[in-house]
């Protein structure tokens, strides 16, 4: 019974915090809204939110822009894919190889510190003026994230944990299983999170320059335009695609926390 009812409270403290955060993001672009429909800010340099995804479901619904959302889908996926079976296993081997993890850790600060994404030109010159390099690029944004965030994970597993697994006369493979992937799941799946937000931000941004399709190439060309309804369209449909991986990557956190 304490059982069910601590459940119970977690998820009336969850639906509390899902409601928070919606009460926020609709208060925020009410706002928007507010402020453009009024004439505060010229709706030459800002769309109203309610004009904006009007025009994203009407370009949706006509099929326009349908296949700049799936090149843009397909980048970010293969990329976060890659990245995070790459950021995995290096920040898994790198935790299992200490002093390898301890002399390669400030190197990877530095290299995601460092703004990567100015190499595009190299990826360019490798891959063409494809969605390979928009997809390789972004990988190794969101890889470096992940591979931190694991190592760190499994460094700072309590070892109290550890031990109550002993005590309970666990294998090892039940220890990893139970009490491992359990305990580092919350910070690699922030570093997941977190690659996604470079990724998003990578995959976006080099549309907008390389021109190879994508919702980047959409809002590039109605900013030469100056359609700026059509502008904030683009960024809201990135937002929708944004929040739509957050959902898969807290489903999996879940799943694999269970």
């Amino acid at each position: 019974m304490p059982c069910a009812r601590l459940i119970r409270r977690l998820r009336g403290e969850g639906a509390r915090l899902s409601i928070a955060r919606l009460a926020i993001v609709l208060g925020g672009l009410l706002l928007v809204e507010g402020v453009v429909r009024s004439r505060w800010i010229d709706p030459f340099f800002l769309a109203a939110p309610s004009q904006a995804l009007q025009i994203l479901w009407r370009e949706v619904v006509s099929g326009r822009v349908s296949t700049m959302i799936l090149v843009t889908l397909y980048e970010i996926a293969a990329a976060l894919l890659a990245a995070t079976v790459a950021g995995l296993l290096a920040g898994f081997f790198l935790w299992k190889h200490q002093a390898l993890g301890r002399s390669t850790e400030l190197l990877l600060g530095a290299l995601f510190a460092s703004p990567v994404i100015l190499t595009y030109p190299i990826f360019l010159v490798l891959f063409g003026r494809t969605s390979a390099a928009i997809i390789t690029l972004s990988a190794v944004f969101g890889f470096i994230p992940i591979a931190i965030n694991t190592k760190g994970a499994f460094e700072h597993i309590s070892p109290v944990l550890l031990r109550v697994g002993r005590s309970l006369s666990l294998s090892s493979r039940q220890t990893f299983r139970h009490i491992v992937i359990p305990a580092a799941a919350p910070t690699v799946f922030s570093g997941c999170r977190l690659g996604l937000t470079y990724i998003l931000k990578s995959v976006i941004g080099l549309e907008y320059v390389v021109q190879v399709g994508g919702l980047g190439m959409w809002i590039s060309d109605s900013a030469y335009r100056f359609d700026i309804g059509q502008v904030y369209a683009g960024l809201a449909g990135a937002v929708v695609l944004s929040v739509g991986f957050l959902y898969v990557i807290n489903r999996a956190e879940g799943w694999v926390r269970r």
